[in-house]
């Protein structure tokens, strides 16, 4: 059975030391274990199409630390599908600046209790706000009993 919540795809660059910077600390988070998690280097997802598998994610994460140009390919495709993106990257290597203009708000952390933060408050602030991949313009104003 499928999990309920978001499917967060994690977009970032072959480069960096995923499994320690991105991958450890989000599988650490008891929140995050109420969502799919869709790490695109997983054994499961080596052999698919990166396209196919973000067409199915409700939102992203994108770590911009060591950018390459597989990371560019998925941050594109991201972007055009107009779900919503967590742009994160490393303060102790720097971001860059293109892409603080294309993204608008990125968000620098240090530790791995901070990233673990900002991807579940990302997510908790999206659940239920997704809807078959879009972003549910229903406001709830109250509940009537």
């Amino acid at each position: 059975m499928e999990k309920r919540g978001l499917k967060i795809y994690f977009i970032h660059s072959a480069k960096s030391d995923y499994n320690k910077y991105i991958y450890l600390p989000v599988l650490r988070s008891k929140i995050l274990s109420n969502h799919t998690l869709v790490f695109p280097d997983s054994e499961a997802n080596k052999e698919k199409y990166y396209k196919d598998i973000m067409d199915e994610a409700d939102v992203f994460v994108a770590e911009l630390t060591n950018p390459d140009t597989g990371f560019n390919m998925e941050l594109k495709h991201a972007i055009i599908s107009k779900k919503p993106i967590l742009a994160l990257a490393r303060k102790s290597i720097g971001y860059e600046e293109k892409y603080q203009k294309l993204l608008k708000n990125v968000i620098g952390y240090e530790t791995e209790e901070e990233i673990r933060y900002f991807v579940e408050t990302f997510a908790e602030n999206y659940k239920g706000k997704i809807n078959g991949g879009k972003v549910d313009p229903t406001l709830i104003l109250g509940v009537i009993n």
